[in-house]
């Protein structure tokens, strides 16, 4: 490098800075030269010293204000240096266990486990581990727990009016034509657009202004807006968290007459439900000897309830409805699950009855069973009814994808019908019914019955009657 770039020029600072410049110099050289004077001079000072400067511009850009040495300071205090020395003694606490050569380094972390709480998703998202306790964390109703000002247009959207079918003669997302047999059309219930059917397969839950407890159909767009806000309205507006409307079983209400076979909700199943058990429950006060035995009941896993109709000679025809529910390992009952069973008969039988079943599952494995979205049973029985009181036994053998299992079912029956015979049936789960009910497009029967769904607040009445069955055992 030349004697000219290492020239030291003053001219761009200010006398102050220029002088005490020249002060700590001075006194610096002394302490590192010992004996040796400073000799006058541009050469004497460059060849005692291999310091370089730039020019007078870079002095002017680099050290022209206050707030830059300050700034530059600050820097020099968060940055560790990195040396030999700090490397050795690095690695020294960390064979010896101590951190306390590493506190010059780094920042002091009290790290007691290298388990990790944060997971990532496929898509490079991070979520919090479900082992982790939030308690502080707000309820998920209110409005806090969500970016609420993210969803405003969407919570507080009116509802639309619809267009016309006449609108368009094409999908408005896929722009095919629609057909009358292959390609309809179809209204999205959040926005009002037209729509084929393969654009609008999603169901979702509307927002409250739209008055609406069953899941709707929606096109794909409205479906990615409203999906993130499932579970809010789920807890809010759904079928299962409102009270229930129709809960008396007794001789003032008309419905507790006669359950009919054919329920066309869950809140309808669940009355048919709550009315058979109370019936039992009032069998098992007056007549103990014909009520279902008290050590089958206790040691029930599950119970499904069922109203059906059966009707014929030699062949019988059967078909209704209900519900299953499980009971869970504390002795709590889990939330229902919809079911539908047809079946045929063969034997010494005539007549037509209507039966209130209550069929008795023993062990886990029957509950499985009922888990899966169709499963059969094959079994036989004796039925005798006469008017209004008549009594069913059967004992079948149920199996599904899910399970196989052996129940019991009992039986109170009305009208005129005797007979023995044999017995198929077939059984499905309405999942169609699950989802009106809970709102839910994801919720599975496994879930229902053997997860953690809570009780929903519509099915107190069937816990009530299911309570006072047991109480009278």
């Amino acid at each position: 490098m030349a004697a000219s770039e290492r020239i030291v020029s003053f001219s761009s600072l200010s006398n102050v800075k220029e002088n005490q410049y020249k002060k700590n110099f001075t006194h610096n050289s002394q302490g590192v030269m010992g004996d040796h004077t400073l000799q006058s001079g541009p050469r004497a000072f460059s060849r005692d010293y291999e310091f370089s400067f730039a020019d007078e511009s870079d002095f002017v850009d680099g050290y022209g204000s206050e707030e830059e040495h300050y700034d530059s300071a600050q820097r020099s205090k968060a940055e560790p240096e990195v040396n030999l020395k700090n490397v050795i003694s690095g690695i020294a606490a960390i064979l010896t266990g101590r951190s306390k050569g590493l506190s010059s380094i780094q920042p002091q972390q009290n790290f007691c486990s290298s388990v990790s709480f944060i997971g990532y998703e496929k898509d490079g998202e991070s979520y919090l581990h479900s082992s982790v306790c939030t308690p502080s964390a707000p309820p998920l109703l209110e409005p806090e727990s969500i970016n609420y000002s993210a969803y405003r247009d969407v919570l507080e959207a009116e509802p639309p009016e619809w267009l016309p079918d006449s609108t368009t003669i094409v999908c408005m997302q896929c722009s095919s034509p629609f057909t009358a047999l292959t390609r309809g059309r179809h209204h999205c219930r959040f926005c009002g657009g037209v729509f084929c059917r393969a654009c609008t397969k999603g169901r979702c839950l509307l927002p409250v202004k739209f008055h609406m407890r069953d899941p709707q159909r929606v096109c794909d767009i409205c479906f990615d807006r409203l999906d993130p806000l499932q579970s809010i309205l789920i807890n809010s507006i759904s079928n299962a968290v409102q009270s229930a409307k129709h809960d008396v079983t007794d001789w003032t209400c008309t419905r507790a007459w006669l359950n009919l076979p054919l329920g066309l909700s869950m809140e309808h199943e669940i009355y048919k439900a709550a009315n058979t058990l109370r019936g039992y429950s009032q069998v098992a006060r007056l007549t103990p000897d014909k009520s279902i035995p008290q050590a089958v009941l206790k040691d029930a896993k599950g119970l499904a309830i069922l109203t059906m109709v059966k009707a014929g000679t030699i062949i019988s025809y059967k078909f209704g409805t209900g519900l299953v529910v499980s009971r869970r390992a504390d002795g709590t009952w889990s939330a229902p699950s919809a079911i539908l069973s047809v079946g045929l008969g063969w034997g010494a039988q005539i007549g037509g009855e209507l039966m209130d079943f209550i069929a008795v599952l023993h062990d886990s494995e029957t509950v499985k069973t009922f888990c899966s979205q169709m499963h059969f049973s094959l079994g036989a029985g004796i039925s005798a009814a006469a008017g209004p009181i008549g009594r069913v036994l059967e004992a079948d053998l149920r199996a599904g994808d899910r399970g196989r299992g052996v129940c019991y079912t009992y039986s109170c029956s009305k009208g005129a019908f005797i007979g023995v015979s044999m017995e198929g049936n077939i059984v499905f789960t309405r999942m169609d019914a699950n989802l009106r009910f809970y709102g839910d497009p994801y919720l599975t029967t496994t879930d229902i019955l053997l997860g953690t769904v809570e009780r929903p607040k519509a099915a107190g009445p069937l816990y009530s009657a299911l309570h006072d069955l047991y109480t009278c055992i």
